[in-house]
């Protein structure tokens, strides 16, 4: 039995148990005892438009941006599926893309290895000055190339550095429906927002718009695609909410944000498994607590600057969500359905679509460059007091959650030095 499937018993037994067999209930995880209800959000999705038409415009994708690009010969030529490969090897030396391993070992595809400088160490992330000795060595571009493929790649292409590569954005689209899940974050009703799919007006997610018309975003949106993907299963988002007198309604409650060190695993059905334990990642900064309160049945959060990981397959990104508020319903079956509002800063999204790298753009039918074009141009959150522009856009996410079982190595750690001292005096 993997640790994501520990069984509830078993752990309290294994954690909550003193060298003289009495229960210690700081140590058992958290989620069973009276007043207290933990979940684990198994999949974390932008979400927006509910209005979308098959007609509707969409954003291209890189391959169709580049093969517009190409004399009709060439595009007939490279257009069908069995030359794929060999339009993107095309589009890679065109525009001088490249990719190359820091480790022996190729690492994330066909690259060749780097050469690297007498004092970077394999297997050790560069700081940036010697990432920036390691392009200039390899015939980057200066200041140019960036790390990619959890940090064992150094790459520069359209995805590291997008403004290098306006051609790319050619054809792109915002979305353009009226209708969008989120919240209105700034109490104002204004021409560019949303509407609600309850009729609500001023709604901001100015990230769906950026980005609702690509391909993959409206996959993702579509509930039937959804419910069978999870995502960030390495490091899934924890919901603690404490200080329950009453689950339909209690105006004091407190809300934990936290993130999960074992991965997401399925039940026998394929479901996500439910009463699972969870172990917290040990860094500080991913723990996220805020007030709380519940109205008939729908948990609300006071906004708070949320930091959570998204990490799956290649990519492993912190995203910082600012003003965040979570707003859930505790269903009947004993979960937990809602969203995360707020404006997510632009630097850590993008960072999130960089790590995503070139292959992951060309392969899901997006472009890196009118994804960051768009998001600076839609950003409408946190201004910079000396650039004068924004550094967040808003956005809605929404998450299914499962009941689940939270360990906090920190808290254990407190009570056995706590027990000693105790045993000591």
């Amino acid at each position: 039995m993997g640790k994501g499937n520990l069984c509830p018993t078993l752990a309290v037994a294994m954690l909550g148990l003193t060298a003289g067999g009495t229960a210690l209930a700081a140590d058992a995880p958290t989620g069973g005892q009276p007043g207290t209800r933990a979940f684990v959000a198994t999949g974390l999705f932008l979400s927006g438009g509910t209005d979308a038409k098959s007609d509707a415009p969409r954003s291209p994708g890189n391959f169709e941006v580049y093969l517009s690009m190409l004399p009709p010969a060439e595009r007939a030529e490279l257009s069908s599926p069995g030359k794929r490969r060999d339009l993107q090897k095309r589009m890679w030396d065109q525009f001088g893309f490249r990719r190359l391993s820091l480790w022996p070992g190729d690492f994330g595809g066909r690259s060749q290895v780097a050469k690297l400088p007498p004092d970077v160490k394999l297997h050790q992330k560069p700081t940036p000055e010697q990432l920036r000795a390691i392009a200039a060595l390899n015939g980057f571009p200066k200041d140019r190339g960036s790390l990619a493929y959890q940090n064992q790649t150094i790459a520069y292409s359209s995805c590291t550095n997008p403004y290098d590569f306006p051609a790319l954005a050619k054809g792109y689209v915002p979305y353009t429906g009226k209708v969008s899940y989120g919240m209105n974050l700034d109490g104002k009703v204004g021409a560019k927002d949303f509407t609600g799919p309850d009729g609500e007006k001023g709604i901001d997610n100015q990230l769906w718009r950026a980005i609702g018309a690509y391909k993959q975003s409206q996959e993702m949106n579509d509930p039937a695609v959804r419910e069978k993907v999870m995502l960030s299963a390495r490091a899934p988002m924890l919901i603690e909410v404490s200080g329950i007198d009453d689950t339909v309604n209690d105006p004091d409650v407190t809300v934990r944000v936290l993130t999960g060190a074992d991965s997401l695993v399925r039940d026998g059905s394929g479901k996500p498994l439910a009463r699972a334990s969870f172990t917290l990642d040990p860094d500080p900064a991913l723990v996220n607590v805020t007030h709380g309160r519940i109205v008939n049945g729908v948990l609300t959060t006071d906004p708070i600057d949320l930091r959570f990981v998204f990490r799956e397959q290649i990519v492993d990104n912190t995203r910082l969500v600012r003003g965040a508020v979570i707003k859930a319903t505790f269903t009947p079956d004993g979960n937990l359905d809602g969203g995360v509002f707020g404006y997510t800063t632009l630097t850590s999204f993008y960072d999130m679509i960089e790590q995503m790298t070139q292959d992951g753009a060309d392969n899901v039918g997006m472009s890196c460059v009118g994804v960051r074009m768009a998001i600076d141009r839609f950003a409408d959150g946190y201004r910079d007091p000396k650039t004068g522009r924004f550094t967040a856009i808003s956005s809605a996410m929404k998450f299914h959650a499962v009941p689940a079982f939270v360990i906090d190595p920190a808290m254990r750690t407190a009570n056995s030095n706590s027990s000693q001292m105790e045993a000591a005096r």
